[in-house]
């Protein structure tokens, strides 16, 4: 029997050395299925850079020049399907190009243009000019604005979900109250409408409303009413599923998305040394687990691409 234990160790001693794998126990489709979780995908996102429109299919992946021209300025939209992309130039036209950059248009015709984005189905560039919609495209049946009565009366900020529910941020001066606003959403169908009014937010404005394209999550983002010259929301609360009121929130973003499946923001934010504003993923879960760091989900930064000052645009569809 004492020539058996030998051979016993030697066996288990042959098997755990041959072992490289960081995972012995599991199968290789359990790893990747692990690291997807941990590590997910921050597919499909669109920027501004040095006055081009880049695209990049993931956050890990080699980022695509869409434009050489110089002429973006701010506010870029990217169409679902990923082939078209709107932005705004100097002369605050709207211009649509394809993803190799051709134009396809540009809209001098809208003069007050606030915001724009695709609709659902990408067959209509909706517009907010002024304080009325205008469509490049079929129109779409909208719900008309109601803003409480006052005066400078007025619509900051609009978008329509994946499912069709439509959200805007109405504003108005109250000669007891000063300045006013709410944020309107009219679920899709014959959904109940709510209003949500804000109003100590740090002396904050209501400024920019965004469906992400996953499902129904939704962000209202708030500018500081003195600042001239940025976009950058100072503040930003975060809405899953149509919720009537935020689950959270996040400051220091310029046009944020978030998807709560992953629960990740897109935006333009400052890297952590405050030194440059980079297209950024930005991870909202706590990282305070017993895992180790690399097996921690992280904010990612596109540092290559950052800006020492101005705004960075993004969106993420």
């Amino acid at each position: 029997m004492r020539k058996i234990y030998p051979v016993i160790f030697g066996i288990v001693l042959f098997a755990f050395g041959c072992q490289k794998d960081p995972y012995p126990y599991i199968t290789k489709q359990d790893v990747q299925k692990i690291d997807s979780v941990v590590h997910p995908a921050i597919k499909n996102v669109a920027f501004i850079w040095q006055g081009n429109i880049y695209y990049v299919t993931d956050f890990t992946k080699p980022v695509v020049q869409i434009t050489n021209d110089g002429g973006a300025v701010k506010f870029v939209r990217m169409s679902h399907d990923h082939s078209k992309f709107a932005y705004l130039n100097a002369l605050k036209e709207i211009v649509v190009v394809d993803k190799a950059g051709k134009v396809i248009t540009t809209l001098s015709q809208y003069t007050q243009v606030k915001c724009f984005d695709w609709s659902p189905d990408d067959q209509t560039l909706y517009i907010l000019n002024g304080n009325a919609m205008a469509y490049y495209g079929p129109a779409m049946n909208l719900p008309a604005f109601s803003i409480p009565s006052g005066s400078d009366q007025s619509v900051m900020w609009t978008s329509v979900s994946m499912q069709g529910d439509f959200a805007y941020i109405a504003h108005w001066f109250d000669f007891f109250n000063g300045d006013q606003y709410e944020l309107v959403v009219q679920p899709h169908g014959n959904g109940q409408q709510f209003v949500y009014t804000n109003p100590d937010q740090y002396g904050y404005a209501m400024d920019y409303v965004n469906f992400s394209a996953n499902k129904q999550d939704m962000v209202l983002g708030y500018k500081d009413p003195n600042a001239y010259g940025t976009d950058v929301q100072e503040s930003t609360d975060v809405f899953t599923d149509l919720k009537k009121y935020p689950d959270f929130s996040y400051g220091g973003v310029c046009t944020p998305a978030y998807n709560s499946t992953i629960n990740y923001i897109v935006a333009g934010r400052h890297t952590d040394d405050n030194s440059t504003n980079v297209p950024a993923a930005l991870f909202m879960g706590s990282n305070d687990t017993e895992f180790a760091k690399a097996n921690v989900a992280q904010s990612i930064f596109l540092t290559n691409y950052g800006s020492s000052s101005g705004n960075v645009y993004t969106d993420w569809k």
